[in-house]
């Protein structure tokens, strides 16, 4: 063998060494984004508990044992955060739906309180495992005795002796369904926070003392303190649904 041909054939043996080592580069795969709505209910300016007392407008107390709002559709037009979504303040705190998904996708943010008709009258326990209308996960938020779901629970005691004295004496109980009292909420502008790695959160505030003492809509628990949204309880019902609806905002 010639020196030309053998400077060849060891250029040739060092190429073929290379490809042989080489290693294909790893595939990055990209991580998508946890989402995580809350609703965060708020007293004067600050994080509101269960059973923390509310002054009232009118001078009396009150506090909160039980807030639970169902609802669906949590959507930016045709992209669903969530089908459905069951808020528990009492039992799972301020969150209502951790969802994989794109923040960018959620710039705008709409979500129903409440079940609309055709869903609100069909059996129960056809939603799937996972979804909130499951009878399952739904629980003590379909009325049993009516088909039908019930959208708001706002549950407590209120001080009605005015004698300054820590005697919350009395009940206050409003169950909040029919298909009257279902409504839309639209929010523009949604700010998703980084909360960890590929995590973000976004806030709705809820001010609960604006559900009973909204100037103009007040309700005096003292007399008007139980709703089941029957025909004749209706008025009451949807002044305390409307309540509802806009103390709720985006942070």
């Amino acid at each position: 063998m010639n020196r030309i041909s053998a400077f060849y054939l060891l250029i040739a043996i060092g190429l073929a060494s290379c490809k042989k080592d080489k290693k294909d580069d790893p595939i990055i795969v990209p991580v998508p984004d946890q989402l995580e709505a809350h609703m965060v209910p708020k007293l004067d300016g600050q994080n509101y508990i269960v059973d923390q007392i509310i002054t009232s407008s009118q001078g009396y107390r009150y506090y909160f044992s039980e807030i639970k709002i169902l609802g669906t559709d949590m959507a930016n037009g045709s992209s669903v955060l969530s089908d459905s979504y069951l808020f528990s303040f009492q039992q799972n705190g301020t969150g209502i739906k951790s969802v994989v998904g794109n923040k960018i996708d959620f710039s705008n943010l709409s979500l129903n309180i409440g079940v609309p008709n055709a869903l609100n009258h069909a059996d129960p326990s056809v939603p799937a495992s996972t979804s909130a209308l499951n009878i399952s996960n739904a629980g003590d938020m379909h009325w049993g005795w009516n088909p039908g779901y019930i959208f708001v629970k706002l549950e407590g005691k209120v001080d009605t002796t005015d004698n300054g004295i820590d005697d919350f004496d009395h009940n206050f109980l409003f169950h909040l369904g029919m298909d009257p009292l279902f409504r839309t909420l639209s929010f523009n502008g949604i700010n998703w926070s980084a909360s960890g790695v590929s995590k973000y959160r976004t806030n709705l505030n809820l001010f609960v003392k604006e559900i009973f003492d909204k100037s103009g809509d007040e309700v005096d628990l003292r007399v008007d303190y139980i709703s089941h949204s029957l025909n004749n309880q209706m008025v009451l019902s949807n002044k305390i649904m409307d309540n509802l609806v806009n103390s709720i905002e985006k942070e």
